[in-house]
């Protein structure tokens, strides 16, 4: 019923202490990553926001010269966004190589927001992935509820979304949002609000969300440190978390 998994996105994050003064730290940000990174980023495009504004709000973006891959930094947070190209889709080997090196260029970048006066809060992992379905909505929607809810056909439910939160290894929480989705093709009339008819759509299947982290290490440890180490082991067990819900679905 579900074709080859493809993972379009991932998104990796440290969270730490407020750096109000951010916004004077770019300049030193974009050196080192020209020195260390000289290949990978280009200039920083700066949002001109208050000093006081919501910490959370992003203060520069970095773009990755090839253009699948942004560093997006705010006062509070250090974030890579990765939208992967048609072949790494579906091949997520390459991706998880990718993430382990960018990770480090995050942490370099902490390094020039808070030297050694602090350590991250916590980090995680968000993963989303696609499976296109090889049979018609209405059964998508009813094959997806006959898994994940208790009542319900795909006649008369259009849509449907479940999340789960466990806890792995009393460290780690993991978040797992499935839902059904649908694709259609661009309207070329941008004066006219499209129909987004149901049989319209040229592709649906689900799709599958995945939010991996060490926050609940942070939320019951006094004192829990994140560090490089840990980041290695949030990518590589969200990754296989993911792994295994795909295969869930795959074996029908």
């Amino acid at each position: 019923m579900f074709g080859q998994s493809k993972f379009i996105q991932n998104s990796f994050s440290i969270s730490f202490e407020r750096c109000a003064d951010v916004r004077r730290r770019i300049n030193e940000m974009e050196d080192r990553l020209q020195l260390r990174y000289p290949s990978h980023f280009g200039q920083p495009q700066l949002i001109p926001v208050p000093d006081e504004l919501d910490p959370e709000v992003p203060r520069v973006i970095f773009g990755s010269k090839h253009g699948f891959s942004q560093i997006i930094v705010s006062q509070m947070s250090l974030t890579l966004n990765v939208a992967y190209s048609p072949d790494w889709q579906i091949d997520i080997a390459k991706g998880r190589q990718y993430l382990k090196e960018r990770v480090a260029v995050l942490y370099s970048l902490f390094d020039v927001m808070h030297g050694e006066r602090l350590s991250a809060y916590f980090c995680g992992l968000t993963t989303r992935v696609r499976l296109q379905s090889n049979v018609d909505d209405a059964a998508t929607v009813g094959a997806l509820i006959r898994r994940v809810a208790r009542n319900g056909d795909g006649q008369t439910t259009h849509d449907i979304n479940v999340r789960r939160t466990i806890i792995v290894g009393d460290r780690f929480f993991s978040n797992t949002t499935i839902q059904n989705y649908r694709a259609w093709r661009a309207e070329q009339n941008l004066s006219q609000i499209p129909r987004l008819r149901r049989d319209a759509a040229f592709e649906c299947g689900i799709e599958i969300v995945g939010d991996f982290n060490d926050r609940f290490s942070f939320n019951e440890r006094e004192g829990y440190i994140s560090t490089p180490d840990v980041a290695d082991e949030v990518i590589d067990q969200g990754l296989n978390e993911m792994q295994g819900t795909i295969e869930r679905f795959q074996k029908d």
